[in-house]
């Protein structure tokens, strides 16, 4: 009991000093803690990187059709469709960033899910893991096209009479395991953010052989490049409108960038947005400006075949455009392993698998099941243009139309009848510009196949070069 009492006694007169030392331990937990907090919050994407990861989404192939399209309108009505559909575009990434402030939503999907309800959350994953498996057999072709005719450049030889390593057969399985497969198994967007930047490395220098094969050949004689010809009607105008649309397409990417955007706020990401939009309208004019001039209404819908086939710069630029659609399928494939793990969740909601598509094992088999089938598609399948085409006008959708079906859904409960309207205008064009794609889809069909009867006349062979949207 003695012992006792002097140890009370001790802790008693030690208590000022015992205090203290708890107080100073107290406040090393609480910075400790604090930077804890500022290290998880430092995770994610950068400005700079938010910005590349963008504009990758967006630039692609889909760049080399661009000189064609001018040479149907005339510069000056392709630079107000540009301007438009820039401003329609940079609306519908703050609409989306707003809706992920408003739900912490974490993909695309959810954020239509959640605002609109469960039949819209259906449609979104539904059409997004149909348009992510089109673009991705896309690209896959693309990469096939360009590198066969690289390797006839070094070969020196034709379709005819090439080797079998020059056979896209052989050019796509290769190219595929070599450089898109090590790339897909990043589980964050955030972690794309070098691939991004020398997929955007990779068109830049396209865009700057174009600019310097401009300044070495001149514009062609006679040719005017600031009025369409004479022949051209409204239709024909109207026309350009989906494969611009398209040509903007990385509104998928939104959510989750901005999700994992370091210390988000919507200010810093309209930075990203203008910034990264402003980039690639600069070079989609630099590039539909020089070609047209250069080649006038002669151009072909791939800018390249317009050179000259021993062309040193263009067959760099093949491979320049190659390199970076490979680098563009993993951001796809992100996003379509996304809404196939919704909709799996949904599927098997009511019963005990319903978090299976949570799981790690199924993360890496589903990625590798994707990555198989679109190769294996993309290799062998023949006729699949159109068909793919057809999947690729759901970019219409995710662009203008889920976009809008939010606006009016957030509208409507808080009886903003000024955004509301906005709104229908956006589910409006992007149900305008789905089916007239689909329209020119079909009218391509049937003037192959030698039908007299067409959906509606004017519309161009768009999707001969660029499946829409899968730039």
């Amino acid at each position: 009991m003695a012992e006792e009492n002097r140890y009370v006694t001790l802790v008693n007169e030690a208590g000022p000093e015992l205090s203290a030392e708890r107080d100073v331990l107290g406040s090393r937990s609480v910075e400790m803690s604090t930077q804890t907090i500022e290290f998880e919050e430092e995770e994610g994407s950068s400005i700079f990187g938010a910005i590349f990861i963008l504009m990758n989404a967006v630039l692609g192939a889909g760049i080399l059709e661009f000189p064609y399209l001018f040479s149907k309108v005339g510069l000056i009505t392709a630079f107000m469709f540009l301007v438009f559909l820039l401003l329609l575009s940079v609306c519908s990434h703050l609409i989306l960033a707003k809706g992920v402030e408003e739900t912490e939503a974490d993909c695309y999907h959810a954020l239509v899910g959640t605002i609109c309800g469960n039949k819209i959350l259906i449609l979104a994953q539904a059409s997004l893991l149909l348009y992510c498996v089109g673009a991705n057999i896309t690209y896959m072709v693309t990469v096939g096209d360009q590198l066969t005719d690289v390797c006839f450049y070094i070969t020196n030889t034709t379709m005819e009479h090439h080797k079998y390593y020059c056979d896209r057969r052989f050019l796509i399985p290769i190219a595929s395991f070599v450089f898109i497969l090590p790339l897909i198994w990043f589980k964050n967007i955030s972690a794309f953010g070098y691939v991004s930047f020398l997929s955007v490395a990779s068109v830049f220098y396209l865009v700057i052989a174009i600019l310097v094969g401009f300044i070495q050949n001149g514009t062609k004689e006679n040719f005017d490049i600031w009025y369409p010809p004479d022949s051209v009607d409204s239709i024909s105008v109207l026309s350009i409108l989906p494969p611009m649309s398209f040509a903007y397409q990385c509104h998928m990417t939104t959510v989750p960038l901005y999700g994992e955007l370091k210390r988000r706020s919507m200010s810093k990401y309209t930075v990203v947005v203008l910034t990264a939009m402003f980039f690639v309208t600069v070079s989609y004019l630099i590039v539909g400006c020089t070609g047209m001039a250069m080649f006038g209404t002669s151009v072909k819908p791939d800018i390249i075949q317009s050179f000259p086939a021993n062309s040193i710069p263009m067959t760099i630029g093949r491979v320049a455009i190659s390199m970076a659609v490979c680098m563009t399928y993993p951001i796809v494939t992100f996003i379509g392993r996304g809404a196939l793990d919704g909709l799996v969740a949904e599927i098997t909601r009511p019963t005990r698998f319903s978090t299976i598509s949570e799981t790690e094992p199924f993360r890496l088999i589903v990625t590798g099941l994707w990555f198989l089938v679109t190769v294996a598609v993309a290799t062998f399948a023949s006729g699949i243009k159109q068909v793919v085409g057809v999947v690729g006008s759901f970019a219409a959708l995710f662009m203008f139309f889920f976009p809008g079906c939010v606006v009016v859904c957030v509208s409507w409960r808080r009886r903003n009848y000024a955004h509301l309207v906005a709104g229908w205008v956006f589910v409006a064009l992007g149900s305008l510009v789905f089916l007239m794609n689909i329209v020119d889809i079909v009218n391509e069909k049937l003037s192959q196949s030698g039908g007299s009867s067409q959906v509606g006349e004017g519309y161009g062979s768009w999707w001969e070069f660029q499946v829409p949207g899968m730039s």
